[in-house]
């Protein structure tokens, strides 16, 4: 783990001199290291409706139900160094190296639809971090064309919250099951991209990544032991303190003028929280179970609907699928959880 940290630090610095004595760029967008559709939790702006979801643990009312699932987020260019400024929409040009400073927003909400009277806010995540990003343009290599490779290193925090609504219902309909964790905790991502773009021009763009998510204070854990409700109580604490990722996303043109067909999935082995165990000597409980949770996502993006000091307008309209640990605030508590629906991403 601190091996992968010092590369990433060495990999940054020689970006960071290699751009150096070039012009830097300021509050500009750059095609570094972008987010692929199919991450959970990027600062992205997507709307989910609708949507059908597994049961909740402890609705008032189980059983599948129509959701509304809105992201709202940015990642927000800061600065960085380029040492040449020429730029496409996938990156820097070949022999280039480009380096910046983000700071991703983000905010996460699902809301149940038509099951209960007061359509009650489910959960809510909240996610604010650091992020360096840098990329390295490989050029052209038989069939493959403007290709490029990157890293990211980010630090954040996220917090999430269950809705009063849907706790007061748990707590009337299920008072000596339910139990209200607060899962707060800091983390640090360290990814590898490879975009080994083929086609004239390296119009069919693909992604490939891996990474990995660790917590900063492994000892917290992912939540909190001394519980919100009931006040006063403890529960077992989590113990498993990483969590790896692979995506892959291929962006194709298609026969209509500004629309990209694009598939994206992102697969990760999610830790299923166990906090309604019984609580033991430290390090006695073993590592918690986990699951193959898979998020894809198939669509089309509409390019260059319009322009602004951060970048361009393309929205893209896709379905997705979702199957593995339920990825909403304590609810990571319940496997097999699934989620099919229509959206709209809004690319900025």
């Amino acid at each position: 783990m601190l091996r992968n940290c010092w590369r990433a630090a060495i990999f940054f610095l020689i970006a960071f001199q290699s751009g150096y004595a070039q012009k830097p760029w300021f509050l500009q967008n750059r095609g570094y290291y972008d987010p692929v559709l199919a991450e959970p939790r990027a600062a992205l702006t997507q709307v989910l409706f609708p949507g059908i979801a597994s049961s909740f643990p402890f609705a008032v009312n189980p059983g599948r139900g129509v959701v509304w699932d809105i992201s709202v987020g940015k990642e927000i260019p800061v600065l960085g160094f380029e040492s040449n400024q020429t730029q496409s929409p996938a990156g820097v040009p070949a022999g280039s190296w480009g380096f910046g400073l983000w700071f991703p927003l983000s905010f996460h909400m699902i809301e149940d639809l038509g099951k209960d009277p007061s359509n009650p806010i489910l959960n809510t995540d909240y996610r604010f971090s650091g992020m360096l990003k840098a990329q390295y343009g490989l050029g052209d290599a038989g069939k493959l064309v403007d290709s490029r490779i990157g890293l990211r290193f980010q630090f954040g925090h996220e917090s999430t919250h269950i809705g009063d609504e849907f706790t007061l219902g748990a707590l009337r309909t299920h008072p000596n099951d339910f139990l209200r964790v607060n899962v707060s905790y800091e983390y640090y991502d360290f990814g590898a991209s490879f975009e080994p773009n083929f086609g004239k021009g390296g119009r069919y763009r693909l992604k490939l990544r891996g990474g990995n998510i660790w917590l900063w204070h492994p000892d917290n854990g992912w939540y909190s032991r001394d519980l919100l409700q009931p006040f006063g109580q403890f529960i077992a604490g989590s113990k498993r303190n990483h969590e790896p990722y692979g995506q892959v996303e291929l962006l194709t043109p298609s026969p209509w003028t500004k629309l990209n067909f694009i598939v994206s999935a992102d697969i990760r082995d999610r830790t299923i929280y166990q906090y309604n165990r019984v609580p033991t000597a430290a390090f006695v409980n073993p590592d918690e179970p986990t699951q193959v949770s898979l998020n894809t996502m198939v669509g089309v993006r509409q390019q260059h609907l319009g322009t602004g000091r951060l970048g361009l307008i393309s929205p893209t309209y896709f379905i997705r699928y979702y199957h593995g640990v339920n990825p909403n605030g304590q609810f990571r508590s319940q496997k097999n959880f699934q989620l099919i629906g229509f959206g709209v991403q809004l690319g900025f």
